[in-house]
C-alpha cells in the first residue's frame, strides 16, 4: 500500500489532489473553486499517446491539438472572443504544449495509454510510434509524460479517470496514493 503522507503534506500546504470518474464533477469543481478569481487559469490536459479519450469527447488527437493557439489558451479570460481560453475546459493541451508552463489548476483526463496493471505501470494500450522512430523505452516515455501532466497545476490537480474497466486499477491506485475522491 502506498504511503499517503506525501499527499497529506501537499494538502496541508494548500495543494489539492482530487480524482473522479465523472468529468462533469471535475469541471464543476474547478469552475466553483475559481469562480471568484477570473484571473485564475485552469485547463484540460491529456496524453498525446492515448487513443481512448477522443471517443469520450477529449480532443487529444494531433489534428485537434495542433490547431490550439497557445497564447489565447493560456492567457485569454473566459469571456474573450473565440472561446479559446483554457477556462472553458473544452480544448486540451498535451504534454508537448504543457511542458514548462503552469496553470493554477489542471484537469488531467487519464487515458488507457498508462494503466496500473497487477502492481506495475503498463503502456500496452498506448498509440504506437512511427515505424522509423527509434524508441528505446516507450513505457518510460509514458510515465514521464504523465509526470509532466500531473505537475502543471500550482494549486490543484484534478484527475478524471474514465469509467472504463481497464482503468479501474489505475483509479484505485491514485486513491491509494492519497488523491481525494470528488463525487
Amino acid at each position: 500500500v502506498p504511503d499517503q503522507s506525501f499527499a497529506d503534506r501537499l494538502e496541508g500546504d494548500g495543494f489539492h489532489l482530487r480524482v473522479t470518474r465523472d468529468i462533469s464533477v471535475a469541471k464543476q469543481y474547478l469552475k466553483d473553486r475559481y469562480a471568484e478569481n477570473p484571473l485564475a487559469r485552469f485547463g484540460l490536459l491529456a496524453s498525446a499517446r492515448d487513443k481512448s479519450l477522443i471517443r469520450l469527447g477529449i480532443p487529444n488527437d494531433f489534428q485537434s491539438t495542433k490547431a490550439i493557439k497557445y497564447g489565447p489558451w493560456y492567457g485569454d479570460d473566459e469571456f474573450a472572443e473565440g472561446r479559446r481560453s483554457c477556462r472553458h475546459l473544452e480544448k486540451c493541451m498535451t504534454e508537448f504544449g504543457a511542458q514548462g508552463l503552469e496553470l493554477d489548476a489542471s484537469l488531467l483526463a487519464w487515458g488507457t495509454d498508462l494503466i496500473w496493471d497487477r502492481d506495475r505501470w503498463s503502456n500496452r494500450h498506448a498509440r504506437g510510434y512511427a515505424r522509423d522512430a527509434v524508441i528505446h523505452d516507450p513505457l518510460r516515455l509514458r510515465v514521464n509524460a504523465y509526470r509532466v501532466l500531473l505537475t502543471r497545476g500550482r494549486d490543484a490537480t484534478v484527475v478524471w479517470v474514465p469509467d472504463l474497466p481497464e482503468l479501474n486499477e489505475t483509479f484505485a491506485r491514485l486513491r491509494a496514493f492519497g488523491f481525494k475522491q470528488l463525487t
